[in-house]
């Protein structure tokens, strides 16, 4: 009867592991919650941006907002303004002891500050984890977009990022 409900439990946790998010994962793993501010964008605030108008004409956007949001089911945002850099290498950490679900979207030589994971199934992107340190304030930024993503998504993500750096 103990083997059953144990083997129960150890069942239910590891299926109750698998749906998380690495932001879900990530929080829950930091002891310092106070330290770290997560906010969830979830599917009703996706439909709610998706209704709203696209671009007007002349805008530089050259990417349908309408497109990259139908992608995301959710988007969570993890910052943490003060021990970013031991933030960071907790989070890198996290993701290379799950190799098996998550995948550097191309390899970053060691040492610098940003780095792109993505998780697949079937050529489909189901999630994305953007880790970002700014070395010259100390402030982590980790991005978590779940949904169904394609090679299509990342490059506009990355014309969009571009954008925002010029």
């Amino acid at each position: 009867m103990m083997k059953r409900v144990l083997c129960l439990l150890l069942i239910g946790f590891s299926i109750y592991g698998r749906g998380q998010d690495f932001a879900s994962k990530f929080m829950e793993v930091c002891e310092e919650k106070e330290e770290l501010k997560c906010q969830t964008i979830g599917p009703k605030m996706m439909e709610r941006l998706m209704s709203m108008p696209d671009t007007e004409e002349g805008d530089e956007n050259d990417y349908d907002t309408g497109y990259f949001l139908s992608k995301l089911k959710s988007a969570r945002i993890v910052t943490a303004e003060r021990h970013g850099e031991g933030y960071f290498d907790r989070a890198k950490s996290l993701l290379d002891k799950n190799r098996n679900r998550f995948v550097p979207l191309r390899e970053t030589p060691e040492g610098k500050n940003s780095r792109i994971f993505v998780r697949r199934h079937d050529d489909r992107i189901k999630e994305l984890v953007m880790l970002n340190l700014n070395r010259n304030d100390g402030v982590l930024t980790i991005i978590n977009f779940t949904g169904d993503m394609d090679d299509s998504f990342i490059r506009q993500l990355s014309k969009g990022k571009k954008k925002d750096d010029d």
